[in-house]
C-alpha cells in the first residue's frame, strides 16, 4: 500500500486585484498533517503560486491517480480561488455552468478534473479537498472584504476565495443559471471522497486566525483532525459543521461521496 499527496496553494494571481493570503499556508499545513499524522512520508508534493499552472496541476493530478494501484491512498488538496464558466455549448440536463478552480494562468473546469479521476484504478482511495468558492449569487461589486463587529483592519478581514467570471455579463447572469454539482456526481458513483469549504452558493473565506492566514475551513479542519486523527470522514464533517458556518465565516463545508467511503477513516 502506497500513500501519496499533491497539495496546491495559490496566493498570487497575476494581473488581478484579487490576491489571497492563506492558500500557501493551507497547502503546507495539509502536507505537514499528512506526513506527521498519517505516515505519508516524503511522497507529498506542494505546488504553489507561479508553479501552480493549469498544465502543472493537471499533470500532477494525472500522475497521482494513474500512478496509484488498488489499495493505495492518495490525496489532492487545492486552496485558491474558485469560479464558474458559463456553458455556451451543449446543456447537460439542467447544468448550465461549469464550476472551476483557478490555476495561476487559467481555469480548470470540473469536467477536466472528472476526466482525470475516471482513469483511476478500482480500489484506489482518493480524497479531494477544495478550500475555495465554486459559485455564488454575486457580482463584482460584492467582492469587497467584509468587516467584522470587531472593526478589524481591512488587511485582516475575511476575504472570499472567489474569482468572478471574466465577462461582466456572465457575472450578472449568475442569479439566473442553475448550479452544477461540484467535481463528480451522483455521490453514489463517486470514486473519491470530496471535502469542500462551502456549498455551491457560498464563499469560502481567506481568514486571519491566531495571528496567521489560512482558509477558515482548513484552519478548523487542522484543529479537529489533530485532536483525533482516527475519526471517520463523516465524524470529521459532523464536527466541522459545529464550527462552520458561523457569523464570522458564513460557509457550510460539504462532504460528498458514497456512504461506504464517508464511513471510512480519514486518509486510510
Amino acid at each position: 500500500m502506497g500513500k501519496r499527496a499533491i497539495c496546491i496553494g495559490i496566493n498570487d494571481y497575476p494581473g488581478t486585484y484579487n490576491d489571497l493570503s492563506g492558500c500557501v499556508n493551507d497547502a503546507q499545513d495539509w502536507a505537514d498533517l499528512l506526513r506527521s499524522d498519517f505516515q505519508f512520508g516524503e511522497d507529498v508534493r506542494t505546488i504553489t503560486d507561479s508553479a501552480a499552472t493549469k498544465d502543472n496541476i493537471l499533470q500532477a493530478l494525472g500522475d497521482l491517480v494513474t500512478g496509484a494501484k488498488g489499495g493505495d491512498i492518495v490525496v489532492f488538496t487545492y486552496s485558491g480561488h474558485g469560479t464558474w464558466v458559463y456553458d455556451k455549448g451543449e446543456r447537460d440536463e439542467s447544468d448550465n455552468r461549469d464550476e472551476a478552480i483557478c490555476a495561476y494562468d487559467g481555469n480548470i473546469l470540473d469536467d477536466e478534473i472528472r476526466a482525470v479521476i475516471r482513469q483511476m484504478d478500482a480500489g484506489v482511495r482518493l480524497t479531494v479537498i477544495s478550500d475555495s468558492c465554486h459559485s455564488g449569487t454575486v457580482t463584482r461589486a460584492m467582492l469587497q472584504r467584509t468587516q467584522s463587529a470587531e472593526a478589524e483592519s481591512a488587511e485582516n478581514a475575511p476575504k472570499p476565495r472567489y474569482m468572478p467570471p471574466v465577462e461582466d455579463i456572465d457575472a450578472l447572469r449568475t442569479d439566473l443559471v442553475p448550479v452544477r454539482r461540484r467535481f463528480l456526481y451522483p455521490e453514489s458513483d463517486m470514486k473519491e471522497v470530496l471535502i469542500t469549504g462551502c456549498n455551491a452558493t457560498e464563499y469560502s473565506y481567506d481568514a486571519y486566525i491566531n495571528g496567521r492566514y489560512n482558509g477558515a475551513m482548513t484552519a478548523m479542519a487542522m484543529r479537529i483532525i489533530k485532536s483525533d486523527p482516527s475519526r471517520t470522514y463523516r465524524e470529521f464533517h459532523d464536527t466541522l459543521r459545529e464550527f462552520l458556518p458561523s457569523t464570522r465565516y458564513p460557509q457550510s463545508p460539504q462532504l460528498e461521496g458514497s456512504d461506504a467511503n464517508k464511513d471510512g477513516r480519514l486518509f486510510t
